[in-house]
């Protein structure tokens, strides 16, 4: 699975943009957004995500993302279109006026046409409930479903008559996604499936969270997935991984050890306080959560790439150089060059550091301040 292009009218602060992510017609492995601070980087990278979210066959208001500190993306986008490249065919996620609909006569073309309808819901549903923190738990606004009644015909599911489906050319894909999206799978496995996963600019750190018993990896494939730190704790992780999956435990600390961390390694797990050790070359220890904000944004980004990536996978990162030293910038560069290659993944980024810049080909590097209409 690969992204191919992306074209939005009035989103945010995008008026008219068209993003190509090929060369010759066909997709970039590793692609840089790049352009000053309101250029749209993010904004893009959220649009992709909230397209992407309505391959979910059965898409429900948990599935769509709310921001508690600002309104969803797509109640600020008058129209956008994703092509996704899936078995060279390509999958056009379409939201609002079909007029506007790009055709691509590269390959065989479908389409999900979006209806505008989606929008007034979404906006009903943040003007009818005041947005609370995420609860700890999940890491989600705490909806009841009865709270609900009268926004969807269904109390779960969104109604299918929003979504104009055209997707014969995928149905087998489609199929497959529907068997698993709710069924627990091991590493191995949803990984071979298609997924997009973004890590956002402000939440990649490791919070000091206690345990009273170790914590089980209860995770569930889904087609569209962001970092958070609480779901995702890495503590929480690497616990896991030592009680229930030595082998591999053994295996990514091995591998974080050689290529991560500088001048620190990962010396193991102190069981009973539930505690990842930290050991730097003059042999002070201290816990994981203490490492600085630089070393847990470069642990964090390596971790979950080298975990999740894979052929099917389109892994997003932005702002990848939020916090992070020019020698760490440098550091995380190799290490994404490298697992792209050993993962083939497609990998886009968004940076405004002229040495993430260096480690891209010119082709890859979408400047876009210049292309902003």
């Amino acid at each position: 699975m690969r992204i191919l292009k992306i074209f939005a009218l009035n989103c945010g602060v995008l008026s008219n943009i068209s993003i190509d992510f090929t060369v010759d017609d066909k997709p970039q492995k590793l692609i840089c957004l790049s352009g000053v601070n309101g250029s749209g980087k993010t904004t893009i990278m959220e649009l992709i995500i909230a397209l992407a979210s309505f391959l979910n066959p059965q898409l429900s208001i948990n599935n769509i993302f709310f921001d508690r500190l600002k309104p969803n993306i797509l109640i600020r986008t008058e129209f956008a279109q994703l092509d996704i490249l899936i078995n060279n065919k390509i999958l056009s996620l379409v939201f609002g006026d079909e007029k506007h609909v790009q055709d691509n006569n590269n390959y065989p073309q479908s389409f999900i046409i979006i209806n505008n309808e989606i929008k007034s819901i979404i906006q009903k549903f943040e003007d009818f409930f005041v947005k609370e923190p995420v609860d700890k738990k999940d890491g989600r606004i705490n909806i009841e479903l009865d709270d609900l009644k009268g926004f969807f015909l269904d109390k779960e599911v969104i109604p299918q008559k929003i979504i104009k489906k055209n997707f014969e050319l995928f149905e087998s894909l489609l199929k497959n996604i529907e068997k698993n999206i709710y069924k627990e799978l091991d590493q191995s496995t949803s990984c071979e499936l298609p997924h997009f996963y973004l890590f956002n600019a402000h939440d990649r750190e490791i919070q000091d969270i206690r345990y009273s018993s170790i914590p089980k990896d209860d995770s569930k494939y889904q087609i569209v997935y962001r970092y958070n730190p609480q779901n995702d704790d890495l503590k929480k992780l690497l616990i896991f991984y030592d009680y229930a999956y030595n082998e591999e435990f053994r295996s990514l600390t091995e591998w974080v050890n050689k290529n991560v961390l500088i001048g620190k390694k990962i010396e193991g797990i102190y069981r009973p306080d539930f505690m990842v050790i930290i050991k730097t070359d003059k042999g002070y220890e201290h816990g994981l959560e203490l490492l600085s904000s630089g070393e847990e944004s470069l642990l964090i980004i390596a971790i979950q790439l080298y975990l999740n990536a894979s052929k099917n996978a389109v892994m997003m990162i932005d702002e990848i150089d939020q916090s992070l030293h020019p020698e760490f910038q440098e550091k995380i560069m190799r290490i994404i060059i490298q697992l792209q290659k050993e993962k083939k993944c497609q990998i886009i980024i968004s940076s405004h550091s002229v040495n993430i810049w260096k480690a891209f080909k010119e082709e890859s590097i979408i400047r876009l301040t210049e292309v902003i209409m």
